[in-house]
């Protein structure tokens, strides 16, 4: 059993290899890496428009959602700057970065059209109503903005409203009081990450450097992350939110595979993520596509896609009980977070080693 698992993590650890490295990146080289349109657009609420009291959020435009990943990114920023230089130790920046690739990838757009999508680097556009992506994105970033806003961790003068699309309404919520009512778990589960900031002071008197503790941020962030994403796939796995039974089957596994990252509270700043993300997919898959032959994808998507449906299955044929050490291993204490992750990764690998 080991040596089938060989291969499959040495993967694993390759994809993440270059986030563990300590040395930071330079501001030019984080710029690069950004999604789509971030300097673009403001880390502040207050540029949404305001109508009748209410601060109007167009939710399915590429660029307000941005926004709001920007305005949590800067405004959490304090409470990781001990962790990397550069604003790059937030631990928002997975979900960021990943809603960046989605966008380039063309997974936002119609399905039933998306072979016409082509990513213009000079023209942000909408985000179809009709993706499964979008969908399960959508609770996302609407269960970490509305919470934050909930919380009263931003400080938000007026009622936020997001701007339904019409179509398939019944599918989302659009302010505070909806997704409270709709999804008090997922709430919940956010609203415990801000109150977590909150509740951490200034390190030695710097109001600008708070002592957040880096584990427990990323495993409160991806507890909400899981809540979150559990919403969206329970409502958009069905084959209409998707261009082929490849990419639909890809969206389930990748997001299965997530819960891995999940239970291992494995760290979720800029640069773990922007390494992670470089085996994504370039485009939505096709059915028939062969990624072991495909030459459409290069070494590293192949590597991922290998991954990412290698980890759920091995979940599924042991009746959930992979995952289940993983999280019965790593949510404990501290010591045994670092000593299950090490001892796992070295057996692993030791077939490698021989």
């Amino acid at each position: 059993m080991w040596s089938a698992l060989a291969i499959p993590t040495f993967l694993f650890l390759s994809l993440f290899s270059v986030g563990l490295a300590s040395n930071p990146e330079s501001v030019r080289a984080i710029n690069k890496n950004y999604p789509p349109f971030w300097n673009q657009v403001s880390g502040d609420i207050t540029v949404f428009p305001v109508k009748d009291n209410k601060i109007i959020i167009n939710i399915w435009n590429y660029l307000d959602r941005l926004q709001m990943y920007k305005i949590l990114i800067t405004q959490t920023n304090k409470y990781f700057v001990h962790i990397g230089a550069n604003d790059t130790g937030n631990v928002l920046w997975a979900l960021a970065l990943t809603y960046g690739k989605l966008y380039k990838t063309g997974r936002f757009s119609d399905p039933s059209n998306s072979s016409a999508y082509v990513y213009d680097a000079g023209s942000p556009g909408y985000l179809s109503v009709k993706s499964g992506w979008g969908g399960i994105n959508f609770f996302e970033i609407v269960m970490n903005f509305l919470a934050a806003v909930e919380s009263k961790f931003l400080n938000v003068p007026y009622e936020i409203v997001l701007v339904s699309r019409g179509e398939n309404k019944s599918d989302f919520c659009y302010s505070v009081k909806e997704c409270r009512a709709s999804y008090p778990e997922a709430m919940d589960a956010a609203v415990e990450f801000y109150q977590y900031l909150q509740s951490t002071r200034p390190a030695l008197g710097n109001v600008s450097v708070y002592d957040a503790s880096e584990e427990r941020a990323t495993l409160l962030m991806w507890k909400a992350h899981r809540a979150a994403i559990d919403i969206g796939l329970s409502k958009f796995t069905n084959m209409s939110w998707y261009s082929s039974v490849s990419e639909r089957n890809f969206t389930v596994d990748f997001l299965n595979f997530m819960e891995f990252c999940e239970s291992t509270v494995y760290h979720s700043d800029f640069n773990s993520s922007k390494s992670f993300l470089l085996g994504f997919p370039c485009k939505p898959l096709e059915d028939g596509e062969n990624m072991a032959s495909n030459t459409n994808f290069k070494t590293r998507e192949k590597a991922f896609l290998t991954l990412v449906k290698f980890m759920p299955n091995l979940n599924k044929v042991t009746d959930g009980w992979f995952f289940m050490v993983w999280k019965s291993t790593v949510e404990s204490t501290q010591l045994r977070h670092s000593l299950g992750r090490f001892l796992i990764e070295t057996l692993l690998l030791m077939p490698l080693k021989a």
